[in-house]
């Protein structure tokens, strides 16, 4: 099992990561044998 980061960076309505984005990237790591890591940068 491949141990992958995804990094969300900023904040508000126009400049964050959108939660759907997010969510589905986790997802397909996850169906594809991998562990999905978040890290919250500001």
């Amino acid at each position: 099992m491949k141990k992958i980061g995804v990094v969300l960076g900023g904040c508000g309505v126009y400049d964050g990561s959108e939660i759907h984005e997010a969510v589905i990237t986790l997802l397909a790591i996850a169906r594809n044998g991998g562990a999905g890591s978040v890290l919250c940068a500001r």
